[in-house]
């Protein structure tokens, strides 16, 4: 495990519950479906995958910390996994304790530790590592690119896993056609085209809840990552703005809110105190309906706002040994 942050090991497991609203905005769409948003083809309840999340997660990590100190992001845009695998690998293996090692077995634990302390995506969600991280062009060749450097790990398990986020109700698409003032592209067969067709899919409302947890048994020990109550802390502030800086044409900013978070902290079993679906479960979100301009919205896929949805905390029952964090401008109701 990382020595500097040893001390601060996460202790015991830690559950999350996230709410968050979608208001014409496309959160997730899918480009094998002409990025409409995700949704359930039997139930109709939209989607949003745990990939999407955790690429949230980092960019607002690598906006807070910049990518310093132990928070340099490996899964990051515009960069190329094995390079920065090949990189960080070069300069494991030239420090002084690495040659020191002489089996195999001390110099991939060693490298282990390493990148675990350098990446915080690793040190949290855990990676396969390319074992063989050599790509070779038409000539045989290794690319420029790419690195040779071989890594001795091939997979680390992460401790934080995130649910797919999954709508309350059933979600509807409204798939919008647009003009734009200018083609793609010349037309030889169309030389005076001015304006081009194109297609916008978005949500008109919907209220999405994603599930998550932090494993203490992932953190500690040879096979750990090191992932501190420091790294707990920083999930936390980066899943309370988890929207900031992530707007584009397809989710415009103010479209996708947290309304709510709660974070579980079990203490006195290392495994948590109650079973994991039992405390996910305590934040519960419901659709209510309400009356607007005398007429009662009783059926969800009419809901615009929150006004229509009833957000829950259930603590009946809640063992002593479990502490709540709660986040959010929407007041839960305590049960």
């Amino acid at each position: 495990m990382n020595t500097d942050t040893s001390k601060n090991l996460i202790k015991s497991r830690v559950d999350f519950v996230l709410v968050f609203s979608v208001d014409n905005a496309n959160p997730n769409g899918d480009p094998g479906y002409d990025n409409r948003p995700r949704m359930d083809a039997y139930t109709g309840h939209g989607f949003i995958t745990d990939v999407c999340l955790k690429r949230k997660i980092r960019n607002r990590v690598e906006m807070m910390k910049e990518l310093n100190d132990g928070h340099d992001i490996w899964v990051r845009s515009g960069t190329y996994l094995r390079e920065t695998l090949g990189d960080a690998l070069d300069t494991i293996r030239k420090e002084k304790e690495y040659k020191e090692l002489k089996t195999d077995k001390d110099k991939a634990n060693y490298e282990r530790r390493r990148l675990c302390k350098q990446f915080f995506d690793i040190r949290a969600f855990g990676g396969v590592l390319t074992s063989d991280s050599e790509s070779e062009g038409e000539e045989g060749q290794a690319t420029n690119t790419q690195k040779k450097t071989k890594s001795k790990v091939s997979q680390i398990r992460g401790p934080v896993s995130i649910q797919y986020a999954k709508s309350v109700a059933p979600i509807v698409v409204e798939d919008d056609e647009i003009t734009r003032v200018c083609p793609t592209k010349f037309d030889p067969k169309k030389p005076d085209k001015q304006t081009e067709m194109g297609r916008k899919k978005r949500i008109p409302f919907a209220v999405y809840v994603a599930k998550g947890s932090v494993s203490a048994r992932l953190a500690e020990g040879d096979k750990g990552t090191g992932f501190s109550v420091e790294d707990l802390n920083l999930l936390k502030e980066a899943t309370k703005t988890l929207f900031l800086n992530d707007e584009s044409t397809a989710r415009p900013i103010g479209s996708m809110i947290m309304q709510k978070g709660v974070f579980f902290t079990h203490s006195s079993v290392k495994d948590g105190d109650e079973a994991v679906h039992k405390t996910l479960e305590r934040l519960k979100v419901e659709f209510i309906g309400k009356e607007e301009n005398g007429v009662k919205v009783e059926r969800p896929e009419k809901a615009r706002d929150m006004g229509c949805y009833k957000i829950s905390l259930d603590k009946t029952g809640l063992p002593a040994t479990i502490t709540t964090d709660e986040f959010g401008d929407y007041a839960a109701v305590n049960v």
